[in-house]
C-alpha cells in the first residue's frame, strides 16, 4: 500500500516544481524611458473571423505602435481588406519558397519591411489588454534577448476544456517555470508573441536560420541561445489573452496533433521524464480510484480519495493561471489527460505511418531524424 502511494506523491511534487511561479508581465515604461520605436508583424492566414479583436485592441494601447503589418499568407477569405480597413499596412506575401514553412516565410517577410528599433511577433487570435504592448517593451528593455509569453487561453465551448492538459504540459515542458527560474534556460518560446530587438533579430538571421520550422519559436529560442542571449518566458493573464480552435473539436484535434506530432521531440529530454513521471502518477491514482469505489466502501477509499483531491486541486491551481478552464474540468481530469494520451499517439502514428500532418489546407511533412 505505502507503494502504491508514494510513487503518485512523488510525482505529484513534481508537478508542483514544473509549475511553480508563472510570472506576468507588470512593469510599465518609465515616465524618463526614452521612447523605443515598435513594430507589430502579424502572420495571417484565413484570419478574418479574429485578427479584428487585435487589431482594434491596439488602438486602446496606452503605447501605440509605431506601425502594424499584417503579412497575408494567401488566404482565401477577407483578411486582408479587413486588416487594411483597421488600419494596418497590408502586405501580399510572395509564393512559399521551397525550404521554407508559411510562418517563418510571412514573418520574415513582415520583419524585412519593417522599420521599428523593437520587432514584437504576434499571432493573429491573440488579442491584448491596454497596456499590454508597453508591459511588453518594458520587459524587454529591462531584460533584452528575447521575451515571449503564453497568452491566457479563453474558452467558451465545452469541448474546449479538452485543451487543458496540452497548456499545462506545454508551458511545464519549457522548464521556465521552476522554482529556479531564470537560472534555467528555457527550452522553447511561446510563438503567438514573441519580442526582440531589431539588431539582435538581424543579425542572427532571424526566421530565415528557421524557415524549415513548422513551430519556429522553438526554432527562434534556440537561436537565441546559442547567441548567447537569455530566453524570458512569460504566463499571458490579465495581459495577452487568444482562443484556440474556435472553428470545432475537429480544428482542435488537429491543431494539437500537429503540435504534439512537431514539438515533443523538442522538449528538453529531463523536463520531458518529470513531465511523463507526473502524467503516470495522474493516469495512476485517476485508475486506482475508480477500482476502489467500484469495490465498493472501504477504508482504502480514504487515502486514494485524498491523493485524487490532491490531483485535482494541484491541476485545478495549473489551469486556472494559464486559461478559463472550469473547476469541472480538474474534479474530472482523468478524461482530459486521456483525450491528451490519445492525441499523443495519433501524433506519433501520423509521423511514423504517414510522416505528414495536415494544418490549414498544407500539408506539413514530419522531417524524422
Amino acid at each position: 500500500m505505502a507503494g502504491d502511494i508514494l510513487f503518485p506523491l512523488i510525482a505529484w511534487f513534481l508537478g508542483l516544481f514544473l509549475m511553480w511561479h508563472i510570472p506576468t508581465l507588470r512593469e510599465r515604461l518609465s515616465a524618463h524611458t526614452p521612447r523605443p520605436s515598435v513594430s507589430v508583424i502579424i502572420p495571417a492566414r484565413n484570419e478574418a473571423l479574429r485578427i479584428g479583436r487585435l487589431l482594434e485592441s491596439f488602438r486602446r494601447q496606452t503605447l501605440a505602435p509605431d506601425e502594424v503589418i499584417v503579412v497575408d499568407d494567401q488566404s482565401t477569405d477577407d483578411t486582408a481588406h479587413l486588416a487594411a480597413q483597421a488600419g494596418a499596412r497590408v502586405i501580399a506575401s510572395a509564393p512559399l519558397p521551397p525550404g521554407w514553412a508559411g510562418k517563418p516565410w510571412a514573418c520574415w517577410q513582415g520583419a524585412q519591411a519593417s522599420q521599428g528599433e523593437i520587432l514584437v511577433f504576434f499571432d493573429a487570435d491573440t488579442w491584448l489588454e491596454p497596456d499590454a504592448l508597453e508591459k511588453l517593451v518594458q520587459a524587454w528593455l529591462d531584460r533584452g534577448g528575447l521575451v515571449t509569453v503564453q497568452p491566457y487561453h479563453e474558452t467558451q465551448k465545452l469541448y474546449e476544456q479538452l485543451s487543458m492538459m496540452f497548456n499545462v504540459v506545454l508551458m511545464a515542458g519549457t522548464n521556465a517555470f521552476t522554482p529556479f527560474g531564470g537560472r534555467l534556460k528555457p527550452g522553447a518560446a511561446f510563438g503567438p508573441c514573441i519580442v526582440c530587438g531589431r539588431e539582435d533579430y538581424f543579425r542572427l538571421g532571424g526566421h530565415a536560420e528557421v524557415a524549415g520550422a513548422v513551430l519556429e519559436d522553438i526554432g527562434l529560442a534556440r537561436l537565441f541561445l546559442s547567441a548567447g542571449l537569455p530566453i524570458h518566458c512569460y504566463g499571458g493573464r490579465g495581459t495577452i489573452a487568444f482562443r484556440m480552435y474556435p472553428n470545432g473539436f475537429r480544428q482542435l484535434v488537429e491543431g494539437w496533433t500537429k503540435s504534439m506530432a512537431i514539438g515533443a521531440g523538442s522538449i528538453r529530454f529531463w523536463a520531458l521524464l518529470l513531465s511523463v513521471t507526473w502524467i503516470v502518477g495522474a493516469v495512476s491514482v485517476g485508475s486506482d480510484t475508480l477500482r476502489a469505489l467500484l469495490k465498493g466502501p472501504s477504508w482504502v477509499w480514504v487515502p486514494q480519495l485524498l491523493l485524487y483531491a490532491a490531483y485535482a486541486g494541484q491541476i485545478r491551481w495549473m489551469s486556472a493561471r494559464i486559461g478559463r478552464f472550469s473547476l469541472w474540468t480538474a474534479l474530472f481530469y482523468p478524461i482530459h489527460v486521456l483525450f491528451f494520451i490519445l492525441i499523443v499517439m495519433r501524433s506519433f502514428l501520423f509521423v511514423r505511418l504517414l510522416g505528414r500532418v495536415a494544418w490549414r489546407g498544407r500539408t506539413i511533412r514530419i522531417l524524422q531524424e
